[in-house]
């Protein structure tokens, strides 16, 4: 009888433990920094002499080393020596395998890179070791638009569905160190909060479940999305050109639509507002558009000549069809 109370009290503390999310590294260590230090400290697991240390987490650690030639089109070679650096010439970090290679990775957490930074990068390491062969990564856990300027520079987007994937198999495989399984979790819960749109009613959407719902758009609707500031605090958007009329752009502004109008550098723009104005409204009455004279007019570059409130199509949960929204967008 007390074997078996042991037993019960036992499972109800596994219970307990399993339910209880505890502390988490990366919750607290949330700089670009951090992140470097994660991506120095796994790749440095990929040296021979910690395979019999810990052969999980070498394994998982040669992984992700592979996907970066993998992106790269090159084979992977076995790994004899690594040099790890960070902040080599303001590049996050720099590794350098077999004394051949050098992986260049730039750390964009949750912001975009600018400038002429990315060739600045390269220049630097090829001026520094001009027989090494470049493989330039451009890690990005959180997401972005587009990554135009990034291919163009010669560098590969690192995303976190590829290094989700390389954590997963490497916790399947075994790796027990709580550094690793931080991590994990950190990108685990990161991902689950830009899939929320899927689940949570539009009213309670965050930040994150915004930018999962303007991916979810941008597969079927080719326009960007981004964060727009403004005096009134800003807001994230998603912007395309009309379907209907060329001349006008829409832009989502979370549960807003927005009909917008670029004016030129010589038109008169109170005018071509008023003109704007009437046309769009009369296009959204003979189509049943739903669009009213936005709230507030005011004559600039960009201007608002006809808004929607509650554009987004949902079901008695107040939870996103998205497959209906999409297809109500297209009308515009």
């Amino acid at each position: 009888m007390q074997s078996l109370r042991l037993g019960t009290e036992m499972n109800s503390a596994e219970k307990i433990l399993s339910s209880v999310e505890t502390p988490n590294l990366f919750q607290y260590a949330t700089s670009e920094l951090s992140q470097d230090a994660f991506l120095c400290w796994l790749m440095a697991w990929t040296a021979p002499e910690y395979e019999a240390i810990d052969p999980q987490l070498h394994n998982a650690a040669n992984s992700f080393i592979s996907t970066i030639f993998k992106l790269h089109d090159l084979p992977t070679p076995m790994i004899q020596s690594i040099k790890i650096e960070r902040q080599f010439k303001s590049l996050d970090v720099l590794a350098i395998v077999n004394n051949e290679y050098a992986i260049l990775i730039e750390d964009k957490t949750h912001t975009k890179n600018h400038s002429d930074q990315l060739n600045r990068y390269k220049d630097s390491v090829k001026e520094n070791f001009p027989d090494l062969v470049q493989l330039a990564i451009y890690y990005k856990i959180g997401d972005q638009s587009n990554y135009r300027s990034v291919l163009k520079a010669g560098y590969q987007p690192f995303n976190r569905s590829l290094m989700l994937a390389i954590l997963d198999n490497g916790i399947e495989n075994g790796v027990a160190n709580p550094i690793f399984i931080d991590y994990h979790r950190h990108l685990q819960k990161l991902e689950a909060s830009i899939a929320a749109y899927k689940t949570t009613p539009v009213a309670e959407w965050k930040t994150h479940a915004w930018q999962g719902f303007y991916q979810a758009l941008q597969t079927e609707i080719p326009g960007d999305w981004g964060y727009v500031a403004n005096p009134r605090g800003g807001f994230w958007g998603f912007w395309w050109t009309s379907q209907a009329d060329g001349h006008f752009y829409m832009q989502l502004e979370r549960e807003r639509l927005c009909v917008k109008i670029t004016a030129g550098e010589e038109e008169n723009r109170s005018a071509l507002r008023r003109k704007a104005i009437k046309e769009t409204l009369a296009i959204s009455e003979k189509r049943n558009l739903h669009l009213k004279k936005p709230a507030r007019t005011q004559s600039g570059k960009t201007m608002t000549v006809a808004e929607r409130q509650g554009y987004i199509v949902t079901d008695a949960e107040g939870i996103v069809d998205l497959s209906k929204t999409i297809e109500e967008l297209k009308r515009y």
